[in-house]
């Protein structure tokens, strides 16, 4: 087991890199109506498919009320539909739609050019690295 190194905690510098993307991220997409949150539920909707309110909530680390209010967002902006599952009369199934997956190609090109703001002064080789390190240490399931 290694020791800690000198410097700021690893918890404050995540939590500080979190703030600033989050906040560049909601800036640059204001214009199309979406905050960096829906963008992320449109991402997971994109790579899982339809699923369950519940399981979107898992996927993206949040809780069950902040999950309505984030549906119902997308659902009023006409980006998904909740469409009751016939097995389970509680349980809805999330469905992205075409303006929703319309979305999803819009904002990744506002998601690119901030992106590139972010990790300016970076290598392409720290990218890599930084991106690599990121998916290991958070588990994040590609598709």
């Amino acid at each position: 087991m290694t020791t800690p190194s000198e410097g700021p905690p690893v918890g404050l510098l995540l939590r500080l890199a979190h703030v600033r993307a989050r906040d560049l991220f909601t800036a640059a997409l204001r214009p199309l109506g979406l905050k960096s949150y829906h963008y992320g539920a449109l991402l997971v909707l994109r790579r899982e498919g339809p699923c369950s309110q519940r399981q979107l909530a898992e996927e993206m680390a949040t809780d069950k009320s902040t999950m309505v209010r984030l549906l119902d967002d997308l659902e009023n902006a006409g980006l998904v539909t909740r469409t009751p599952v016939p097995a389970d009369r509680r349980t809805h199934a999330i469905t992205l739609t075409d303006e929703g997956r319309a979305m999803i190609r819009k904002a990744g090109a506002v998601v690119a050019k901030t992106q590139e703001e972010l990790l300016e002064g970076f290598s392409d080789a720290e990218r890599r690295t930084l991106q690599e390190l990121l998916v290991r240490f958070t588990g994040y399931k590609a598709s």
